[in-house]
């Protein structure tokens, strides 16, 4: 049980006591009053009812004391009666801390009433007492009964201690300035004495002054605590059960424990209009908060409760164990099972020298055992264990379990001999399970792939930097005791001086905002931060230590990271090349409409002034204009949408907007007002629904236009939402020819938004359809007006069909459908048909009951759709459908035949709205989402015809109702009516039917393992031709001796690992195939490797970055060569410059990579075209290369590859190495493919090199 205390503080609180002495900014009262709030606080904070505290006011302006009746005992008042210190009470007696206007009060009766507090709450019981007299000795004390009281103070227990302020103390080094010989100053003199003389006859007094105590106060204090057992038995040796066993009586304390910060509560504001009757459970006392009550509740599924779950008692519930993918159950009456059954014990195993264990095995908290307490036996058996482990330089290994049923653990005992104390510590031991065991490579050796042993290498230290090393940590050893005056050594960070600065930061910050909740948290104080760096007189002592490590480890500086997009300050290269002299002359970017994205890139990279950007954007914006100024309808509009989203995002990223913003203003009054080539409006819309409007302030920080002014350039909603006062139309659409009648229109649309948009969605919409778009307004009774353009002739049914679309239509057209996706099926609506989108997927209620025309499907096409156009999961589960595709339906067949070919047989054909039914059946049944194909295969199954003149059209076949309905059926020859019509159209009509009839004789699409097989031939045919152009160019087959060989150049790349992945590294290599003709290649083409010319090019503003999420990078580990660092917009134009240095004199130039994709895409980023570099005819792959070696689809790493060559490589992931590598990768893919040809054709068996190589 923790001891019971009782504490009174004295304070005095007369009037002097609010003036500020010794130069400090607060009074005397405030500033003692941190020492006061620092011990109470601390008491609050415990928490414990025994801890008890009582204050006394000394020198108050009223008297309220318990010998108040008494001569001498004026102007003393209890502030707090002695009892538990509270939050509540906290507050309370904050409010009463203030100094008075009296300047009379004797502190020595003060302590008086103090000792018969303690003496009445007390009584006899155990506790520590203790007085704490906080005071200036300004007001008169009458010293006659000192003895007495000290007397009385020593049989009471009760500890004095004193605290003035400016009392001088000659031990801690303070004596006030300036005391004048004031009557004020003998009194506060003779005062002092006095106090001093009181605190000298008591047992356990204390005299110091404030100061000290103030100081002490940034000085965090450990929490004592009381020495917990953690085991209470018998040590044994040997079997228990034998006589002969050792077993000695020991109990086992922690030495040490992990502390931990103090927790937070999870706590509500209470509210003011809550009844305190709800909250006296909960309540938190002292604080404006309630406490947070929490509840779990479990759920399981079931399909008949509300929600699809239901709520289940947590006594219902069963424990599982995981295992894979299911969970074990095992029930409570059985979960003893799991468990060990152990019994409390410590008994020792085994013994270990001190120099065969290893440190790192040290786990967890150690405890200390000492011998059962008057157990003289046992004393004298474990002090002969002790002595007998130190004298052997031995450990033991014991096995202990506290409790019954608690797990058994491993412990190292280690002998602790002191002078009169002897002891056993002991530490936890890992288990197995509990090693890491992790394979590094040794650090004073290196072991190449060849198994040779070398110990110097360029990544092993060399003996001038391990002696510096050694003499760097020597003379940075804190072990010796190194003091700032070289006077006598101490300890540096002595544990009991080194505190865990998150555990009393916390508690410093809690304790100053519970006395000072309004005031700021002050800083962290200097003696948590003390030991957070090495001593700067140390650090310079072996200043020289340091500069030799450093110039014998040959470290050099990172190039600092630039700031800024704009204005970068050129940074040195780290390896000294002149980079601009290898270069020349820089040319300012210019933006060519031939290349302008990678052109525009470029002029940015280059540009270092806002007018060099600004200029940039005006070419660019003119290229723009130039593209959809020239465009033949929309031919163009990619290519400018692609130029206007570079613009977009190069802008955005150098934080000029503003720019930008500019030029799209520009470009919409130039599409709007005709400017442009024309009525070009449907452009903007191009780039509204793109989102390539203006650059608004929640994208760019720096633009100056709001979220709301770039909504206005984006696709509005408003008619939607209502924003917007509705235009009320119907829409007639004029169709030439037609097979079914409709009524006029009955329903309306509504459309909210500006006119001048709306034309021109009616506009679109009539090009979309190929029909004529009237808007017909209604008036106010709702009534549809009739069009001035419709007169008697317009309004022949055989002629003209009038039908109501939704706004929806014009939306999903605007949205980029084309007229092929928009197919109107009539709907069962008896108001008239309604439009039938089949991009969407069909459902059953969607489907016609009648018969629509406008469009037919070839029925060969709808029995193949589930070989091509469902998934392998939905195929199994549709196909019956199919199988019994003409059982319980009806389909109208239709047929058409070939003018040129009456004799061929027609073409069967079923209108395209019963598909669409058909396929809404199925998705209605299986839940699935079956549609028409988009694209170039809705084609397929969308065919129109009778739209030219008097061409032929479908004609009605026969109707199905079950699966022998089309058994029995004729096919009729071609009508005279369509032989004579098609022959006395005119040529542009038969041109046009016959484009449309011929799709009807494309071949049905070959399934998807055809078209895989197809796809494998052709890939095997294309990785063939490839080894045959190397081989050739190479000369390893036969060739004409006069051609010219070309240059391989081979190029990887390195890029960061994070967004945007700029390009960090370049690799180049070079070969001459023609420096090679009359040399044998040797094995893997290795006679070659000499002629290869090696460059690796680094960009100098990530020279200090390496890979190593994903990839371990190298980039300073270049094998051939040295570096060279170009700056980040020099890269480009010094890789075309080498290309040119390589292609001058005509010469061709073989492009080579390993997946050349990656390296091709990267290198766009930078606006460079390999393929379309001066002199390049082609590209190698070296992973279709080996693919077509091995005869494999699978695409391998360089890693791989090399390996399968039997190449020794090192350093991958360097540029400059992989280029190299991969080229020696081409070599030796050539010469072993041809090498594998010859032994096939001479009937040998092959067998690869890298065979060859492991079985030597």
């Amino acid at each position: 049980m923790a001891d019971k205390e009782a504490t009174v503080f004295i304070l005095d609180l007369g009037a002097s006591m609010a003036k500020a002495n010794s130069g400090r900014r607060e009074s005397d009262l405030d500033w003692c009053m941190r020492f006061v709030w620092d011990k109470i606080t601390d008491i609050v904070s415990a928490n414990r009812k025994t801890l008890c505290v009582g204050v006394l006011g000394l020198r108050t302006d009223e008297t309220s004391n318990t010998l108040q009746d008494d001569d001498g005992y004026e102007n003393i008042s209890v502030l707090q009666d002695l009892g538990q210190m509270t939050m509540p009470g906290l507050r309370s007696l904050q409010a009463s801390i203030a100094p008075s206007k009296t300047w009379s009060g004797d502190a020595i009766s003060a302590i008086v009433v103090a000792v018969d507090m303690i003496d009445t709450f007390t009584k006899k019981l155990k506790y520590i007492r203790r007085v704490y007299l906080i005071t200036d000795g300004q007001a008169d004390m009458d010293a006659d009964d000192v003895s007495d009281i000290a007397k009385k103070m020593n049989d009471s227990n009760i500890q004095l201690t004193v605290l003035g302020v400016d009392f001088d103390d000659a031990e801690y080094g303070f004596k006030e300035e300036d005391k004048s010989p004031t009557k004020a100053r003998s009194l506060h003199a003779a005062n002092e004495a006095t106090l001093r003389e009181l605190t000298k006859h008591c047992k356990d007094g204390m005299f110091a002054t404030m100061a000290e105590a103030i100081d002490d106060l940034q000085t965090p204090r450990a929490k004592v605590v009381k020495p917990y057992k953690t085991y209470d038995g018998l040590l044994t040796l040997g079997d228990p059960e034998s006589p002969t066993a050792m077993s000695i009586g020991v109990e086992r304390y922690f030495k040490t424990h992990l502390a931990r910060p103090q927790g937070a509560s999870t706590v509500v504001v209470k509210s003011e209009t809550q009844s305190t009757q709800t909250l006296d459970e909960d309540a938190m006392e002292g604080v404006d908060f309630s406490a947070v009550k929490q509840a779990r509740t479990y759920k399981v599924n079931d399909p008949d409760a509300p929600g699809g779950k239901r709520d289940v008692e947590y006594e219902s519930l069963a424990k599982g164990y995981e295992y894979g993918r299911t969970a074990v159950h095992i029930s409570e009456s059985e979960h003893n099972i799991t468990k060990i059954e152990t019994l409390k014990s410590f008994s020792i195993v085994g013994f270990i020298p001190y120099d065969k264990y290893e440190p790192f095995l040290n786990m967890g908290e150690a405890c200390v055992t000492y011998a059962r307490k008057n157990d003289a036996k046992s004393e004298i058996a474990l002090s002969s264990l002790i002595w007998a482990l130190h004298e052997l330089g031995s450990y033991a290994v014991a096995r202990i379990v506290p409790k019954d049923g608690k797990e058994p653990l491993l412990v190292l005992l280690a002998p602790g001999v002191e002078a009169k104390f002897e002891c056993l510590y002991d530490i936890p031991l890992p288990f197995a399970e509990d090693v890491r065991g992790y394979q590094f490579p040794p650090l004073d050796k290196v072991i190449t792939v060849s198994g040779q042993v070398l110990t110097k290498h360029r990544l092993l230290p060399s003996e001038e930097l391990s002696k510096a090393m050694d003499d760097y940590v020597d003379a940075m050893d804190l072990s010796g005791g190194a003091s700032e005056d070289n006077q006598e050594a101490e300890e540096y960070a002595p544990i009991d001086e080194t505190y865990n600065p998150s555990i009393h930061r916390i508690n410093h910050a809690i304790k100053q905002r519970a006395v000072h909740p309004e005031e700021p948290v002050a800083e962290t104080p200097a003696e948590l931060l003390k030991f957070s760096a090495p001593p700067e007189y140390l650090i310079e002592k072996v200043r020289g230590q340091i500069d030799v490590l450093i110039d014998a480890a040959e470290v050099k500086k990172v190039p600092p990271k630039a700031k800024g997009r704009r204005h970068r300050e050129a940074v040195k290269p780290i390896s000294g090349l002149d980079v601009d002299a290898l270069l020349g002359e820089e040319r300012k970017g210019r933006v060519s409409p031939v290349n302008p994205v990678p052109d525009f890139k470029r002029a940015l990279a280059v540009a270092e002034e806002v007018g060099e950007i600004e200029e940039a954007a005006k070419q660019m914006g003119a290229i723009v204009r130039s593209l959809v100024t020239d465009s033949f309808g929309d031919s163009k509009y990619a290519q400018a949408m692609e130029c206007i989203g570079t613009m977009r995002d190069e802008l955005t990223n150098l934080e000029e907007p503003d720019v930008y913003n500019s030029f799209v203003r520009d470009l919409k009054k130039g599409l709007l007002s005709g400017a442009l080539g024309g009525d070009r409006r449907d452009f903007w819309f191009k780039v509204r629904w793109s989102r390539q409007g203006l650059i608004d302030q929640e994208q760019s920080e720096v633009s100056k236009v709001t979220h709301e002014e770039a909504e206005e350039l984006a696709p509005s909603h408003n008619y939607l939402s209502g924003a917007v006062p509705p235009a009320l139309f119907t829409i007639e659409i004029n169709t030439p020819h037609c097979n079914s009648i409709a009524a006029r229109p009955s329903g309306m649309a509504t459309y909210r938004g500006p006119d001048d948009e709306l034309a021109l969605r009616m506009r679109q919409l009539g090009l979309a359809l190929g029909r004529q778009v009237t808007l017909i307004p209604l008036d106010e009774d709702n009534e549809a007006a009739v069009p001035a353009s419709n007169d008697a002739e317009e309004n022949q049914d055989d002629s003209e069909l009038a039908r109501t679309l939704t706004v929806g239509a014009c939306i999903s057209f605007m949205r980029g459908l084309r007229p092929e996706n928009m197919l109107e099926p009539e709907a069962q609506s008896p108001g008239g048909p309604a439009p039938v989108d089949v991009g969407r997927p069909a459902r059953r209620e969607n489907a016609s009951e009648g018969v629509n025309t406008d469009y037919f499907c070839p029925w060969r096409a709808v029995l193949s759709y589930p070989d091509h156009f469902i998934g392998r999961r939905n195929r199994p589960r549709a196909r019956p459908f199919f199988n019994d595709i003409l059982t319980g339906r009806v389909w109208d067949f239709f047929y058409l035949h070939d003018p040129r070919n009456p004799d061929l047989k027609p073409h069967l054909l079923v209108p395209t709205a019963q598909f669409v039914a058909f396929l809404a059946e199925i998705n209605g049944k299986l839940d699935t989402e079956l549609t028409i194909p988009p694209h170039q295969n809705r084609q397929k199954f969308c065919f129109r015809f009778g739209l030219w003149g008097l061409t032929p059209q479908p004609r009605h076949l026969a109707r199905s109702e079950n699966k022998h309905s089309l058994d029995d059926v004729e096919w009729p020859q071609l009508p005279e009516l369509d032989w004579r019509g098609f022959n006395e159209s005119s040529l542009p009509h038969q041109v046009a039917f016959l484009k449309e009839f011929d799709r009807l004789l494309a071949p049905n699409p070959i399934t998807q393992a055809e078209r895989a097989q197809v796809r494998e031939r052709r890939r095997a045919v294309d990785r063939q031709a490839m080894m045959i152009q190397v081989q050739t160019q190479l000369g390893l087959v036969q060739e004409e001796t006069t051609r010219d060989r070309p240059i391989f150049i081979c190029i990887d790349v390195e890029a960061l690992e994070d967004p945007p992945h700029p390009i960090s590294e370049v690799g180049l290599a070079i070969l001459d195939a023609e420096k090679i003709r009359i040399i044998a290649p040797g094995t893997n083409g290795s006679n070659w490797w000499p002629f290869i010319e090696c460059i690796h090019l680094r960009t100098e503003e990530y020279s200090g970055f390496r890979n190593h999420k994903y990839v371990h990078g190298c980039p300073e580990s270049f094998n051939f060569g040295t570096s060279k660092f170009p700056k980040k917009e020099q890269m480009p134009g010094l890789i075309r410059r080498l290309f040119e240095r390589f292609g001058q004199g005509g010469r061709k130039i073989m492009f080579v990579a390993h997946d050349s994709k990656q390296d091709l895409k990267f290198l766009h980023q930078i606006g460079i075209d390999c393929m379309a570099l001066p002199g390049v005819i082609g590209a190698i792959d070296t992973v279709v290369l080996h693919q077509k070696w091995r005869d494999s689809n699978d695409a391998r790493s360089l890693r791989t590859l090399l390996t399968d060559l039997g190449m020794e490589y090192r350093n991958l992931h360097n540029a400059g190495n992989d280029a190299m590598y991969t080229m020696r990768a081409m070599l030796g893919l050539a010469s072993e493919d041809e090498r594998k040809t010859m032994a096939l054709q001479q009937g040998k068996l092959y067998v690869p090199l890298f065979r060859l190589a492991g079985s030597r």
